[in-house]
């Protein structure tokens, strides 16, 4: 009798084993080391306003062109092939600019997109050990001026011939890439201080988590350095702080905007009216925002559902049943068999 409970003891650990085991195991993580095959440097022309940067720094009249050449060096033992592309700067969620992709969307506020004004992207051959130079050319429009300054960035990047489908593909693998950044403005002479707006605020998702989305928007031709934020979102009468986020050291793109969360660590949106209290520094310069807002039944419901730090409710029963059902079949089981005993 007591090997006959010691052995089911031992099948029902080994289910609850299992089960955990099942829970646990839904993420694989990957990593691996890279190295460059190639290099690049900038071929600072002439118009160079500061020759001390490593990046493109041209102030241009409108209608006026200027050649941006790239030293590309093939680093490795093989023939490489390259891609160069160009992307106008924005700032993403983490305040951080970005040179070598594109925004989702690009900005009200942008006079124009600089990186349609950039020909010459394209793939570039290289055999092993050569160098050589690669030519852009950037033509300002003659009918946009505009004040403060335009970013983008000239991205280069591997490419690896790969057959997939017996069909001669190219596919970009996780190979390490560079970013050459290009700054233009029209006129050097006039100070702009930077302005910031709060859009809006809103419930929202990161990495499949809650929430609150504070849109900031740059609407000038002009970088905004250590960016500060403080962001507190309390009940309706603001007797309550519910969340907050602080960071430092960000930075916003000319004519940029991006979304500043505040994280909910785990909790659901339950629908009602908030406010948020927003401060925002960049040196001696200082924002401070107030701003109602509503989420409703439908939006809440849809996020909670959505976010992976929040049990689902529906799984959760599912689960206890499955779990009593197995703990009925085993109880049973287990009688029948102390009967024959």
């Amino acid at each position: 009798m007591k090997k006959s409970i010691i052995k089911w003891n031992k099948i029902v650990l080994c289910i609850i084993i299992s089960f955990i085991l099942t829970i646990s195991l839904f993420s694989k993580v990957t990593s691996a080391d890279q190295q460059a095959n190639f290099s690049v440097s900038p071929i600072l022309s002439g118009n160079q306003v500061n020759s001390e940067v490593g990046y493109f720094d041209l102030n241009l009249e409108p209608g006026q062109s200027e050649p941006l050449a790239l030293s590309l060096r093939n680093m490795s033992d093989e023939n490489i092939n390259l891609l160069v592309s160009v992307h106008t700067a924005f700032t993403n969620v983490n305040g951080v600019v970005e040179y070598g992709n594109d925004a989702e969307v690009q900005n009200s506020t942008l006079p124009f997109s600089l990186s349609d004004y950039i020909e010459g992207d394209g793939k570039v051959s290289l055999s092993k050990g050569e160098t050589k130079q690669v030519d852009l050319l950037l033509t300002m429009p003659k009918d946009i001026p505009f004040d403060g300054v335009l970013a983008a960035g000239i991205r280069v990047e591997e490419v690896i011939e790969s057959d997939i489908s017996s069909e001669r593909q190219m596919a970009i693998e996780n190979t390490l890439s560079y970013v050459m950044g290009v700054v233009v403005s029209n006129s050097r002479d006039k100070v702009i201080d930077p302005k910031l707006e709060l859009l809006d605020v809103y419930p929202d998702q990161l990495n499949f988590r809650n929430v609150f989305s504070a849109h900031i928007e740059n609407q000038t031709g002009i970088f905004v350095n250590q960016l500060e934020v403080s962001a507190s979102v309390y009940n309706e009468n603001q007797t309550e702080k519910l969340f907050s986020a602080d960071k430092q050291g960000m930075q916003m793109a000319p004519h940029s905007d991006f979304s500043f969360p505040i994280p909910l660590n785990g909790k659901s949106f339950i629908p009602g009216n908030y406010v948020l209290h927003l401060k925002a520094t960049s040196g001696e310069l200082e924002w401070e925002w107030t701003k109602n807002f509503v989420i409703d039944n439908t939006t809440s419901n849809a996020l909670n559902r959505q976010d992976v730090t929040i049990p689902n409710q529906n799984n959760y029963w599912i689960l206890v049943a499955f779990v009593l059902a197995m703990l009925l079949v085993i109880t049973i089981v287990f009688h029948k068999k102390r009967k024959k005993e």
